[in-house]
């Protein structure tokens, strides 16, 4: 009981001190107080939570002392020199009753400040508010643990050749099409949570912690070499395997038993073009599609609205008609009214003069009663006989005139029975005139409507066809460039005069008359390089036991190549310390299509989104985006055409900034945790957007509106990628699955054995092979059209 009793009285206590000033310690010193490492620390754990960049409630922000002299909404934050005077401290010690801070029961669970705090607050506001000085902070790098080695980064050229992945600070790549690890470095100090390669598939950009280094394949270049001789027939692997027999212009790669496994023709390349040429050509001709739509919309519309206006030309001599009819019904309703109000007017001035009348006749007939009696009494010397005729003849004339009174008044009363109806008629012919000039105004309206509608109607059926007409020109000049391409493809099927397999069986070699080299998959047939350097027709191809390739061409020149694919370090975009430009961890890098600009994402958690652009050639600043995003940005990529960049961030939004103007043209708002990836159709008409919810969602990207949701999803959705052209989706999860999806949320394939979360997943550009990789460390890669596993790369051992 007593405890008890203890507990109301210390809760009594303070509650009535919470609501007096609060205690503020006497402190003195010489030495200015350091508000870096003495004010800061404690505003960041009671204020900073709802007064700071992306939360600046009541618009203070209390981050630095520049910007508590800025002020907010009730004025600066602090007076330098007049702690008394300053509104921070005025709250923080609760001096004001109304304007205490931080507020009770609060959800940052922010704490009234200690009296040593508030101490030192004021000595330092008296002190001027003084910042601190900057102080050079190095960062004190720790080895990664050995263990680290989840993939949260993967890339792939557009011609699917290579495939890049970063395990914790290392980067590795890999040569898909024969399934060999080719590169492997540590690239940054910090884990790698971004990598992007440019269109050519030449560079790769990785993004550490305030940097971005530029990787450069080195370009396959011939040197001179001593010319070789020829061989010509079949030509076999050295270990019996494989052999390859010529027929003009194919090379066919065949196993032991005679079985043809592939046919080696033509340039990669063209064939390359050709696709991409296919590609376009089914954007434009779904464009056209698209175009041809609009204009029967437009049309539709313009129908209706004309529809619209004939009913609508129709109706107003209609109302007009009425509103004629109504007025000349409302003008009869008057003259009656006014009839029935004179008729009135007359009966009762008529009624007023019979009640005269009767007044008159009365008083004359009882004078000539009293006369007659005083005649009678012999009062007065009279002649009774006339007095007594008189006043009956007065008698006689005051009754006629009770009878003219008496019909008078019902004359009156006849005139005022007909006034109210009249008047109720005259009220009502009045509404229902009203009534019909304000639709006649309507009808009016209507019109004029109408005939906009039509008139925007008819000009938007306009601009429809001209873009159907611009569509139709773009897909027959696709379609043009698909059959230059293709007979581009059928040119370049020329004289194969030589063929070599490489001493360690993976490669094979052929070249002709079109003076390339091509070298191929010794294995299953797969295209590998194009090697371009001779100027006359290829006669002869050798490897040596060095591993390069060797060539010599008709014009007796020859050339020795080193195939290996070899990456080197170009350029380093950042410092990686706080002198920087990018802030924070590079989150999401993105090449435009023309690989003219490298855009970076990042930012500081829950302070801020950093968005800028780079030339990768000489690692120039272009331009910032700012304040696109207020927390860090997590996903960037650029439109099909060029004029637009997509991005997502931990702030749960989704957003198009327009790169001609710097400033967001869409704004995509409906997800519930961080947006960890973005990706726009090959028509550039739908944006798709990852989240750490579970979530796909699909936006129009046009108007802006969100079209789908696509669910189904167990944990974060890592990434997502339109899959070429197709209406297509991949993502990956961390639900274990890297999946394929169509746009109406349709499961089209789970790819196979994938055991672990899913960090990340690219698809090459033709949309036929996708790469993901996870937290077992492993790189996988399928067959995007029938989902087969093509190669796995396991982590390289450190």
């Amino acid at each position: 009981m007593k405890s008890a009793l203890f507990a109301i009285f210390v809760a009594i206590v303070a509650s009535a001190a919470d609501k007096g000033p609060l205690p503020i310690a006497a402190l003195t010193s010489t030495e200015p107080v350091d508000f870096e490492r003495e004010v800061r620390p404690f505003l960041n754990d009671n204020c900073l939570a709802c007064h700071c960049e992306t939360t600046t409630k009541g618009g203070l922000n209390l981050e630095t002392p520049e910007l508590m002299l800025k002020g907010g909404e009730s004025g600066a934050g602090i007076v330098r020199g007049k702690a008394s005077e300053s509104l921070v401290l005025q709250a923080a010690a609760h001096l004001d009753a109304d304007l205490v801070m931080p507020p009770r029961e609060n959800k940052a669970k922010a704490k009234n400040l200690t009296a040593e705090q508030l101490g030192l607050l004021k000595l330092w506001i008296d002190q001027g508010a003084k910042p601190s000085a900057k102080v050079e902070r190095v960062i004190a790098w720790q080895p990664l643990p050995g263990n680290l080695n989840a993939i949260f980064a993967v890339a792939i050229t557009a011609d699917g050749q290579f495939a890049a992945c970063a395990r914790a600070n290392r980067l590795s790549i890999y040569h898909l099409p024969s399934g060999r690890a080719v590169w492997s470095e540590v690239a940054h100090r910090d884990q790698v949570n971004a990598l992007a390669f440019s269109p050519d598939g030449m560079l790769l950009a990785s993004g550490g912690y305030r940097e971005v280094k530029l990787w450069r394949r080195a370009a396959i270049e011939g040197k001179p070499a001593q010319p070789i001789a020829g061989v010509t027939g079949k030509i076999t692997r050295g270990d019996g395997q494989r052999f390859v027999t010529v027929e003009g212009n194919t090379a066919k790669l065949c196993s032991a038993d005679g079985k043809v496994i592939a046919e080696l023709r033509g340039n990669r390349h063209a064939r390359e073009a050709v696709a991409g040429r296919e590609r376009a050509l089914q954007v434009e001709v779904g464009n056209v599609a698209y175009r041809n739509a609009a204009v029967q919309t437009a049309e539709k519309a313009l129908t209706t609205a004309q529809e619209r206006a004939k009913k609508s030309v129709a109706a107003v001599p209609a109302k007009q008609q009425d509103l004629a009819a109504k007025q000349k019904a409302l003008a009869d309703a008057k003259a009656a009214n006014d009839v029935a109000a004179k008729t009135l007017a007359s009966g009762e001035a008529e009624l007023k003069k019979a009640d005269a009348n009767v007044q008159d006749a009365a008083a004359k007939a009882a004078k000539l009663a009293t006369a007659a009696t005083e005649a009678l009494k012999g009062a007065a010397a009279v002649d009774a006989t006339k007095v007594a005729a008189d006043a009956a003849a007065a008698l006689q004339n005051a009754a006629r005139a009770r009878v003219e009174r008496d019909q008078r008044e019902a004359q009156r009363k006849q005139a005022a029975e007909k006034i109210e109806p009249a008047g109720k008629l005259l009220a009502d012919a009045e509404e229902a005139a009203r009534r019909a000039e304000a639709a006649r105004g309507v009808a009016e309206t209507e019109l004029q409507h109408t005939r906009a509608e039509v008139e925007k109607n008819a000009t938007s059926v306009k601009e429809a066809k001209a873009l159907v007409d611009l569509a139709e020109a773009l897909r027959k000049s696709a379609d043009d460039e698909l059959n230059a391409a293709r007979q581009a493809a059928t040119a370049a099927e020329q004289t194969i005069l030589a063929v070599a397999f490489s001493p360690d069986h993976s490669t094979v070699a052929t070249a002709g008359d079109d003076q390339l080299i091509h070298t191929w998959s010794a294995e299953n047939g797969a295209a590998f390089d194009v090697l371009k350097g001779h100027q006359s027709a290829v006669t002869a191809l050798a490897f040596p036991a060095n591993g390069e390739l060797v060539s010599s061409a008709g014009d007796g020149s020859a050339l020795a190549w080193n195939i290996k694919p070899e990456w080197k370090l170009e350029r380093v975009i950042g410092t990686g310390d706080n002198k920087s430009p990018l802030a924070d961890r590079v989150n999401a890098l993105a090449f435009s299509r023309d690989g003219k600009f490298l855009a970076t994402g990042s930012g500081e958690p829950s302070r801020g989104g950093e968005i800028k652009l780079w030339n990768p050639t000489d690692g120039r600043f272009v331009r910032e985006f700012a304040k696109v995003h207020s927390d860090a940005v997590l996903a960037l990529e650029f439109s099909t055409d060029g004029k637009f960049l997509a991005s997502g961030a931990a702030d749960r939004m989704a957003r198009i900034v327009d790169l001609a103007t710097g400033k967001p043209a869409r704004s995509f708002e409906g997800h519930t945790h961080h947006v960890l990836g973005v990706s726009w159709s090959a028509d550039g008409r739908t944006l798709v957007s990852a989240g750490a919810e579970g979530v796909v969602k699909v936006w129009d990207a046009t108007t802006g509106d969100r079209k789908k949701n696509i669910d189904g999803y167990e944990k974060e959705v890592t990434a997502v990628r339109f899959l070429a052209a197709s209406a297509n989706l991949v993502t990956s999860s961390g639900d274990n699955k890297v999946r394929l999806v169509a746009l109406d949320g349709k499961e089209v394939r789970v790819f196979p054995e994938v055991g672990d979360f899913m960090g990340a997943a690219a698809v090459s550009a033709d949309g036929k092979v996708v790469v993901a990789g996870g937290h077992d460390s492993v790189l996988r890669v399928w067959n995007a059209d029938d989902g087969v596993k093509l190669a796995t790369f396991a982590a390289d051992k450190r």
